[in-house]
């Protein structure tokens, strides 16, 4: 993992900048007179969250590719239960 230390009175760039430029690998840490005071880091690397989304199911795709029948809800009868040929 890299690291990447900026001063805290010398900081160059705002925070939203800096948490733009952390990549997968990487890491800033923020230091006070060379005390590191904070560590920016991802939480979850972004190619995990764009794997997720591209895995969840988007409703409506394939409306029409299933087809039930009318009678799907009838009960079975007593010989499926009974197991009566």
């Amino acid at each position: 993992m890299s690291n990447k230390t900026f001063d805290l009175k010398e900081l160059p760039i705002s925070v939203t900048e800096l948490l733009s430029s952390i990549q997968d690998d990487q890491e800033i840490v923020i230091t006070s007179d060379n005390t590191p005071v904070a560590r920016l880091t991802l939480l979850n690397p972004v190619d995990q969250i764009r794997s997720k989304l591209e895995k969840t199911p988007q409703p409506g795709l394939n409306l029409g590719a299933m087809v039930m029948s009318d009678d799907f809800d009838r009960p079975l009868p007593d010989e499926f239960w009974l197991q009566n040929p």
